[in-house]
């Protein structure tokens, strides 16, 4: 089944965001984030193979390159141009690819938190890949461990609301979570992870380790926003100096007191940010 057109808002004549999500998190708790640009943009989502519902992770590891080369098949595909991207964590450097592939047909990037981690990060994980270890990774043990079955979505809401993971949501941002994020299990009762999390290991396997050199490509090549969490465990302080070293021109910007997931426990304020620095980013 081909990636399907997912509408996240706006005037369907209004100037095109693309909105690529974390891994394991449904485009909708975007939404929040969205409201304040919906009178001038139309967003929209072409979700992962993740969300495709009849794929299957490959058996080989490939690099996140097949998420962009799948974005560019389908803004070919619904022949659209001159789109804004927005990326969060894994979707960031999915949309960097993307632009640094054909940077003609976009007008801004914009990433959220993205994931780029430090080059002893990296390194730990070429060493775990070329061992066959990737399974003592954090990221891979804590998807492991994730429950997969839920009774209802009432109690899957209630669920999540006492994890530290969500503490900060919204109830809105927590609603939108469980709405999209889990599906009714085919056959039998009750839901399921619509993000199974055997893709969500395969993503933290195949996190891509050429990043820093890829970031001085950006240089010049269209505006370029970066959103840090102050908190954030996965772009750091000493990341974020190294990236404006490497690309000067991109506009780094702090929420403070929030973490990797602030486009949903701080929607409004990370909405107010993207709309201010569009407007000035694309008049000039």
């Amino acid at each position: 089944m081909p990636q399907q057109l997912l509408e996240l808002g706006g005037p369907a004549d209004a100037a095109l965001i693309h909105i690529a999500p974390a891994n394991s998190f449904p485009p909708q708790t975007y939404a929040p984030m969205l409201r304040s640009l919906r009178d001038r943009y139309r967003a929209i989502c072409f979700p992962p193979r993740a969300l495709w519902g009849d794929q299957t992770p490959p058996r080989e590891l490939r690099e996140w390159h097949v998420l962009a080369d799948d974005l560019l098949r389908a803004f070919d595909r619904w022949k659209m141009d001159e789109l804004i991207l927005i990326g969060h964590s894994f979707g960031g450097i999915a949309s960097m690819l993307a632009a640094i592939k054909a940077p003609e047909r976009f007008r801004a990037l914009i990433m959220l938190d993205p994931t780029i981690l430090s080059r002893e990060g990296l390194d730990w994980l070429k060493t775990a890949t070329d061992r066959n270890a990737l399974d003592q990774s954090p990221l891979v043990r804590g998807a492991l461990r994730r429950r997969r079955v839920f009774e209802s979505r009432d109690l899957a809401f209630a669920r999540f609301r006492d994890r530290p993971h969500f503490a900060d949501w919204p109830d809105e941002a927590l609603r939108l979570y469980v709405d999209h994020g889990l599906r009714e299990r085919p056959g039998t009762a009750g839901y399921e992870l619509a993000w199974p999390v055997e893709w969500e290991v395969y993503y933290y396997s195949t996190v891509y380790q050429r990043v820093w050199e890829d970031l001085p490509k950006l240089e010049g090549l269209l505006p370029v926003l970066i959103i840090r969490g102050s908190a954030s465990d996965t772009f750091d302080q000493a990341s974020q100096d190294a990236v404006q070293r490497l690309a000067p021109a991109a506009t780094i910007i702090v929420i403070e007191g929030q973490g990797h997931l602030f486009p949903q426990s701080a929607p409004d304020e990370t909405g107010a940010l993207i709309r201010s620095w569009l407007g000035t980013a694309l008049s000039q």
